[in-house]
């Protein structure tokens, strides 16, 4: 199923900059940033789930250090079995929201150059 979800992340990704290749100027530059916005929409909340499982099941299991919020994810060892998949899965959900940001911002980029060129 993970390799499924990727396979066709992948896929996703290579219409979307394929298809941005032949968009006009004005389309890239509202696209990426529409992408961008549902990047943003998923994302954050997401992530916001994320810490909330991961301080939930820290404290839980009595494992909870100090400024754990500055490396979260170098916590993922100390999260019991039971809770690893549930953590994980928010964390992989805010993950691919940050990187449809970034690819929102590398097409907005992209049409804002194309726009300013000769």
């Amino acid at each position: 199923m993970f390799k499924t979800l990727i396979s066709l992340g992948i896929l996703a990704l290579l219409y979307v900059v394929g298809g941005s290749l032949h968009a006009e100027t004005e389309s890239m530059i509202y696209g990426g940033f529409a992408l961008s916005a549902f990047g943003f929409a998923y994302g954050i909340p997401a992530a916001i789930v994320y810490h909330w499982a991961l301080h939930r099941s820290l404290v839980r299991a009595h494992r909870l250090p100090n400024r754990w919020w500055l490396w979260p994810t170098a916590h993922h060892g100390s999260i019991p079995p039971g809770d690893r998949r549930l953590v994980l899965i928010w964390c992989a959900i805010g993950a691919s929201g940050f990187l449809v940001i970034v690819l929102g911002i590398i097409i907005t980029t992209i049409g804002l150059w194309e726009m300013l060129g000769p």
